[in-house]
């Protein structure tokens, strides 16, 4: 959580690498024409380079048109095939999995190498001069050659497109993606420097006390909380900031934000509120909850009527294992964040295990609830998670257990289906130490 929100946004935005590679291209184009330049005047031409790369100005600039035109023309069917595939996503998957598209490197550099090509041949043009002597230049060589790593590029993209638009490796990026973020969440430095409970008198104390309630500026989702600034922030001014809502949440004018627990009130609000980024749209920056929610909402439009695909729904709950099972060996997020002399600064809220459960799996339950196939995969990632947890971990993922199966009990199964979802309940009732229980919550 050591980057900044600022950063992270550039990074993951779509003109990010594009950009990048336009403002190279016109520092390329710059350097090759002063090679070019510098090998006229050293007369080392004729003697390292074969004739056949050089070419008259004439020729120069109707390769040069040729290529950024082509160029263009390739572009424009990117962007189209772009659109097509944003398309697909909107009707079949999930608007919100139109991110994971637009932000992946690959695609922001296929169109950064065609733009960058296009600037390229362009500034060429404008910069080649005819001189009254006849004179050959270098140049074309080289826009054939970045020519021809575009075509190369435009074939690795179509075959890009047509392995992203596959539901399974969306998923699979999705899932790898949303664990990245578990990752830099829950096992950095920051979160790794939990509190004794005894260290955290603070707390209990400030309670007591009335805090400065600092409303929201404007309306949105909250995208990034930098926790290290509001530390070394609230450390400056000596008070103790609570964090009224989490990462993912929405908020407007008249939601509480931050509470400030101090005695004095000389502190500037636009200060602390400059550490939360809040935008229009949620962002996966360090966003566990919404990686998983999108995984979730592929799987419940699966299992629309106009779908009807729950193939595609037990592909969400094998990603949706993955994601918690590990999720349930990392330690638990630090609601607690102290400067340097141990004393406690930036009070934050984190959901529990429970409610990631929750998030996961409760619509496809109660969408899918009719599906044996459906529920006997459900009882299957639960026996996953399950081998992954620690004792209280496995307690919620029983009192998740016994809520799904509430929820199952006014199906009317088969008697073989029966059979079998006694069966998966029963591994994972053993998974839970829960065996005893079983003759309480069998499907009969």
């Amino acid at each position: 959580m050591a980057k900044s929100a600022a950063l992270l946004r550039i990074k993951s935005s779509f003109l990010y690498l594009p950009a990048f590679y336009g403002i190279l291209s016109a520092f390329l184009a710059i350097i090759t024409l002063f090679v070019d330049h510098l090998l006229l005047e050293s007369g080392g031409r004729s003697t390292w380079i074969p004739i056949i790369l050089l070419s008259d100005i004439s020729l120069s600039q109707t390769i040069l048109s040729s290529i950024a035109s082509s160029l263009l023309t390739m572009t424009t069917i990117t962007f189209s095939t772009i659109l097509v595939v944003l398309t697909t996503y909107l009707s079949q998957f999930s608007p919100r999995a139109l991110q994971n598209f637009i932000t992946d490197h690959a695609t922001q550099r296929v169109l950064g190498i065609f733009t960058g090509g296009f600037i390229y041949c362009i500034l060429l043009l404008l910069l080649l001069k005819e001189t009254e002597e006849k004179q050959l230049f270098l140049v074309p060589a080289f826009a054939v050659a970045i020519a021809i790593l575009c075509l190369i590029v435009f074939v690795f993209f179509i075959h890009h497109v047509t392995t992203w638009i596959q539901v399974s490796n969306l998923l699979h990026n999705i899932t790898v993606k949303t664990i990245g973020s578990m990752e830099d969440r829950f096992l950095s430095k920051e979160n790794a420097q939990i509190d004794s409970p005894w260290d955290d008198w603070e707390s209990q104390d400030i309670a007591t006390k009335k805090p400065i309630i600092y409303m929201s500026d404007k309306a949105g989702y909250i995208q990034y909380i930098d926790i290290p600034s509001l530390v070394e922030t609230s450390c400056k001014y000596e008070c103790i900031v609570k964090v009224e809502r989490k990462q993912g949440d929405y908020v407007n004018g008249d939601t509480p934000l931050l509470a400030i627990y101090k005695n004095e009130k000389d502190i500037s609000k636009e200060l602390f509120m400059s550490h939360i980024s809040v935008s229009l749209a949620r962002a996966p920056l360090e966003d566990v909850e919404f990686g998983i929610r999108k995984v979730t909402e592929i799987g419940v439009r699966a299992l629309s009527a106009s779908i009807n695909d729950p193939i595609t729904a037990i592909h969400c709950i094998e990603q949706l294992s993955t994601i918690l099972s590990r999720l349930s060996s990392m330690p638990e997020a630090a609601p607690y964040f102290n400067d340097k002399n141990r004393n406690l600064r930036v009070i934050v809220r984190n959901p529990d295990f429970f409610e990631y459960l929750n998030i996961s799996f409760s619509s496809l339950i109660r969408y899918g609830k009719s599906d044996y196939d459906v529920v006997t995969s459900l009882f299957h990632a639960l026996t996953i998670i399950s081998n992954h947890s620690d004792g209280p971990r496995k307690e919620e993922i029983w009192k998740f257990t016994q809520h799904a199966i509430e929820a199952m009990k006014s199906e009317n199964y088969l008697d073989m289906e029966k059979l079998r979802l006694n069966q998966s309940l029963k591994e994972l009732l053993f998974s839970l130490s829960r065996s005893k229980e079983f003759t309480h919550v069998m499907f009969q």
